[in-house]
């Protein structure tokens, strides 16, 4: 999953990196270190002495392996293990193709097939392995167009477990010039494994979507935040002018699967909805790291606007802080699912051609809290529709029946009539018991997929039509003014998390 990074220069945090290396490189002995070393009584003792080792190592193995040994493999070797053992998924060593990489995240374009990917650490003593998961398909890429969904397992790539691999380093491995290929084995629910074949292509990911509509004589706004880069700020600004124009009575800003960004971006981002108090803090070892952000006076849309954020467990970082604030603010409600639960800091450095990207610090909400590995809690929970094991089974043989796509060819203009239709006769007839509504966004997908995404979708989207009932209705000031900080509810019992369920 993308990190969420602080983008500020270190000047003293890279003096004190650029001294470190100066001592890791700086080989003078050529003994083999003793096994018997005295151990020393403090840390700068231990830190010391742990460095000597390391040097004695290098130098030893450069000198009497049986093979020549480029020293550069030992030093890459070196860095990943020390930053492996830190058991921080976050805290990675970086080869130039990586640095590379995550150094052009923030342009929001890159060559490869369209996924946002994470990876959960691990528990010790777990016995589960853990592959990279789909967080999910970026709109109009090879992967959304190949139908992958969110929560699907990247078993392999090109015939390679990802068991192993970080998520940088799966990332690296999926990336590559636009025009080549690579084949990404998939898990989807407990059995479902299945190959596809990609071809790589230049992915250019809007940092937002944008859009409006009316029901009910009310005028809703809407907008998906898709990357939070350098552009995302200015580009809300613009969304939100106009859509004030048009006279919005509601809107809706969608982090659903964002998996995060810069820390600037998130911050001016939430500076246009609330005019004081604080958006987040981070704190850190480095008394550097330990800042409070601040709302400026003035904000961009009225705060007669009523207002939902809409999150998933896709949601993390950057977008968490951004659902942290409106909601300890009480500007908005939040809508959907727990978030992801990743509240640290990194900061990429480069190193020449190499570099790492280390842990920094950690943020905190407003109430302040620091969500790691907890999450977010929605005001309002609307779980998204998910298929029991059993459904997904029948899900399985009717994709590879060939039934929807036959449908979809012979039907390229099908009508919601027409999908109803045709996802009765499959349940009925066929015996694919699985929910209509499924099926019937299965048909028009499926009749889509090579069409440009749609903004939202009213047709399907359980939350967002759970989002529109709840801002129109009589309950939503109540609602708002009753909702819990994200301190409250995690100092609350385990059930009092949400003010609503939908079932």
């Amino acid at each position: 999953m993308a990190g969420f990074r602080n983008e500020k220069t270190r000047t003293i945090g890279l003096w004190l990196i650029a001294c470190v290396l100066v001592l890791f490189l700086s080989f003078t002995s050529v003994a083999i270190p003793q096994a018997s070393a005295q151990a020393a009584s403090g840390s700068q003792d231990d830190a010391k002495r742990y460095s000597q080792l390391l040097q004695s190592i290098y130098q030893f193995i450069l000198q009497n392996y049986v093979d020549q040994v480029d020293p550069a493999v030992l030093y890459e070797g070196a860095m990943k293990g020390m930053f492996n053992s830190l058991g921080d998924p976050h805290s990675v060593f970086l080869d130039a193709d990586m640095l590379s990489d995550l150094m052009r995240e923030t342009d929001g374009k890159y060559a490869g097939v369209g996924l946002y990917i994470s990876k959960q650490p691990g528990a010790a003593g777990e016995n589960e392995t853990k592959y990279v998961e789909v967080v999910s398909p970026i709109e109009d890429t090879p992967a959304w167009k190949a139908g992958i969904l969110p929560g699907d397992l990247i078993l392999k790539i090109d015939g390679e477990s990802t068991a192993d691999l970080t998520v940088d380093q799966a990332s690296n491995k999926i990336r590559g010039p636009a025009g080549t290929k690579v084949i990404l084995t998939f898990r989807r629910g407990a059995s479902y494994e299945f190959d596809v074949e990609f071809t790589r292509a230049t992915i250019e990911i809007p940092s937002i979507k944008t859009g409006s509509f009316e029901q009910n004589g009310a005028k809703y706004g809407y907008i998906r935040i898709i990357e939070w880069i350098p552009q995302t700020p200015e580009k809300i600004q613009e969304a939100l002018s106009r859509l004030v124009k048009e006279g919005i009575s509601y809107l809706i800003v969608d982090v659903r699967s964002n998996p995060g960004g810069l820390l600037s971006s998130v911050i001016d981002v939430s500076d246009l909805f609330i005019d004081s108090g604080v958006i987040v803090s981070t704190k850190g070892r480095n008394k550097q790291e330990n800042f409070e952000y601040k709302a400026k006076p003035g904000v961009a849309v009225p705060s007669s606007v009523k207002m939902i954020v809409m999150v998933n467990k896709g949601s993390a970082s950057a977008s968490e802080i951004f659902a942290g604030a409106m909601k300890d603010t009480r500007r908005a409600l939040l809508l959907g699912e727990k978030t992801y639960g990743k509240g640290s800091v990194q900061q990429i450095f480069p190193l020449d051609k190499t570099g790492f990207k280390l842990t920094m610090a950690r943020y905190y909400t407003p109430s302040g809290v620091n969500i790691d590995k907890t999450g977010i809690e929605p005001d309002v929970s609307v779980p998204d529709l998910v298929l029991s094991e059993k459904q997904m089974g029948l899900y399985e043989k009717l994709y590879t029946s060939g039934l929807i796509q036959k449908f979809a060819e012979s039907n390229p203009n099908a009508g919601p009539a027409e999908r109803k239709a045709y996802a009765e006769h499959l349940i009925a007839v066929e015996g694919f018991d699985i929910p209509q509504a499924f099926i019937e966004k299965m048909l028009r997908d499926e009749a889509e997929k090579t069409k440009p995404a749609q903004v939202f979708d009213l047709e399907f989207d359980v939350q967002l039509q759970e989002a529109i009932r709840i801002l129109a209705s009589s309950e939503f000031d109540s609602m708002l003014q009753n909702s819990k900080t994200v301190e409250q509810l995690l100092s609350a019992k385990p059930d009092t998390g949400a003010v609503t369920q939908r079932q």
